[in-house]
């Protein structure tokens, strides 16, 4: 049941995040050249000093949006999930969105974006496995 309830969410959760990712046309145009950062670190290393908006949606938001599917990689991938696979999946889903957006030219894309919801969906996956684990505990059982 649960795993039906995972492969929903997670079917919702894509759909969504499509959506949001490819729907969404910047306001202004802007040349290939301002719309593609290939530097790594380039715009986290702007973004955080300056705080603001640029923190809370590029850093901490492209972290955040990647989370859930990290998290389903611990249930949907029993008995033993693993770290390697949600990440890779977290890479290559955002590196896909990426490509998408530069070819559409509807958004910016930038390899930041990648490093930043790949970490997100190692996140998710270590949150949800310490919690999965936390619970096996105190359920008085060992984790799998």
């Amino acid at each position: 049941m649960i795993r039906s309830l995972t492969v929903t969410a997670l079917v919702a959760y894509l759909f969504v995040l499509l959506a949001v990712t490819l729907a969404y046309k910047h306001p202004h145009y802007r040349p290939v050249s301002e719309r593609l950062s290939l530097t790594p670190f380039q715009s986290i290393a702007r973004d955080i000093p300056r705080g603001g908006r640029g923190l809370w949606v590029n850093i901490i938001g492209n972290v955040l949006v990647f989370t859930p599917l990290g998290a389903a990689f611990v249930v949907l991938e029993r008995p033993r999930p693993r770290l390697g696979h949600a990440v890779l999946a977290g890479a290559a889903l955002s590196s896909a969105i990426e490509v998408l957006q530069y070819q559409s030219g509807r958004r910016f894309t930038d390899v930041d974006d990648v490093i930043l919801n790949t970490l997100g969906a190692g996140l998710g996956f270590v949150a949800a496995e310490g919690l999965r684990r936390l619970a096996a505990r105190r359920g008085g059982r060992e984790p799998a």
